[in-house]
């Protein structure tokens, strides 16, 4: 079997594979403006071929723009418009059908500069003969339905090529999520054990902070000390918490309320200055006035919030500013904002920031923080990203959408 005969007979099996049929329509224009010459033209075509009749450029204009046509037979000297000018015209507005001119011997130099222009598949010469017109126009036709074939199966092959990249993309994804939830999965079983130890010790220092309390001889400070211990010992008990049930269930359990933005700032803040990092910075914070209420889980919104602050403590130098800020976001969403003074994030650690065991800190850190902060966002309908920041730093937002419309902050929960 020769080469081109092997390569007819794959494309003929792709075509079949892919279901692509006929791409011939059956449709033929004629255009002449002497009535006779469109009645013998009908005459001798209409038998194959369904037949539409035109008697100017204009009209045959019409016809093409609300009938799928195969070939244009057409006139060259024509009033108004000639024949070229109308392929040509037709090719502009994309019609891919066959043209074939019908012209005088005195018109061949006109129509062999204009040929290209007009796109016309073949010329005729007058007078012509029926069967010259039959085999052009079945030649026309067949050579734009193999045009037509090859243009569908290359859509066809794009359309497959784009499915199977989409489901290699989510085949991939799938694998990543599957080995990150496993990872997670070993951090929450661990996490468990640490979590009841962690209640074992807030129990103590609990009862040391009311012994504290209840003694004059224990130092301000000191009960200060064991006050902000306990806090930022149920703060981590907390987390260990969400982070212990999501990797259990793959979900996280929210107990949605309405929530001021100012609350979940004031929140965020009270617990920060528990950092003795928060005592060596400028930490300033502003909320634009009438904000609407979010719906959420106020916990764990402040605590996403939370450790984007003392993130920004530990990215930014002594004396250095933090600046954590709520205003509208559009019409329906408020926006969370921290910025810091810090070094910022590299661009190629942007793109996979807040992915699991990611971290910022060179030295230490699990890399939890931000992909716990991710999933709570987005638990919420909420979106977070990182950003260049007015400080000099990165910027972290968070916009969660409102409660409602209408419903502004009040001064509960």
């Amino acid at each position: 079997m020769s080469q081109g005969a092997a390569h007819v007979r794959s494309l003929s099996a792709l075509i079949s594979e892919l279901g692509v049929g006929d791409q011939r329509t059956g449709h033929v224009l004629v255009v002449d403006d002497e009535r006779p010459n469109l009645v013998v033209l009908r005459g001798f075509l209409e038998d194959r071929w369904h037949v539409h009749e035109a008697s100017s450029g204009q009209e045959a204009l019409a016809i093409a723009s609300s009938t799928p046509l195969d070939v244009v037979l057409t006139d060259h000297r024509m009033p108004g418009m000639t024949g070229v000018e109308l392929l040509s015209t037709l090719r502009g507005l994309g019609n891919d059908a066959a043209g074939i001119v019908l012209t005088a011997y005195a018109d061949l130099p006109t129509l062999e500069s204009a040929i290209n222009e007009a796109g016309a598949f073949r010329f005729l010469r007058k007078p012509w003969e029926p069967a010259d017109v039959q085999q052009s126009i079945e030649q026309g036709a067949a050579d734009v339905a193999q045009r037509r074939t090859i243009a569908r199966l290359v859509a066809l092959l794009a359309e497959r090529n784009a499915a199977l990249r989409a489901s290699l993309a989510e085949l991939r994804a799938r694998e990543e999520l599957a080995l990150h939830l496993e990872r997670i999965g070993t951090v929450g079983r661990l996490s468990a054990g640490v979590t009841h130890d962690l209640k074992n010790v807030i129990v103590a220092l609990r009862a040391a902070e009311g012994e504290a309390a209840a003694s004059a001889a224990v130092p301000p400070r000191a009960r200060e000390t064991i006050t902000e211990g306990l806090a930022a010992t149920e703060n981590l008990l907390r987390t260990l918490q969400t982070l212990h049930d999501f990797a259990r269930t793959g979900t996280l359990a929210l107990e949605l309320e309405a929530v001021g933005p100012a609350l979940v700032v004031r929140d965020a803040l009270a617990l920060a200055r528990l950092d003795v990092e928060s005592r060596m910075r400028r930490v300033s914070s502003e909320v634009e006035p009438g904000l609407p209420a979010i719906r959420a889980d106020r916990q764990k919104v402040t605590q996403v919030l939370l450790n984007l602050v003392r993130n920004a403590l530990h990215a930014t130098e002594r004396g250095g500013e933090v600046r954590i800020t709520a205003r509208g976001r559009g019409a329906d969403a408020v926006e969370f904002a921290v910025d810091d003074a810090g070094p910022g994030v590299a661009p190629d650690l942007r793109a996979k920031l807040f992915q699991p065991f990611v971290s910022t800190k060179a030295e230490h850190g699990l890399g939890m923080g931000l992909y716990m902060a991710r999933l709570v966002v987005e638990s919420h309908r909420g979106t977070i990203e990182v950003k260049d920041g007015p400080l000099g730093g990165a910027r972290f937002e968070v916009v969660l959408p409102a409660a409602g419309a209408g419903q502004t902050e009040g001064d509960g929960s």
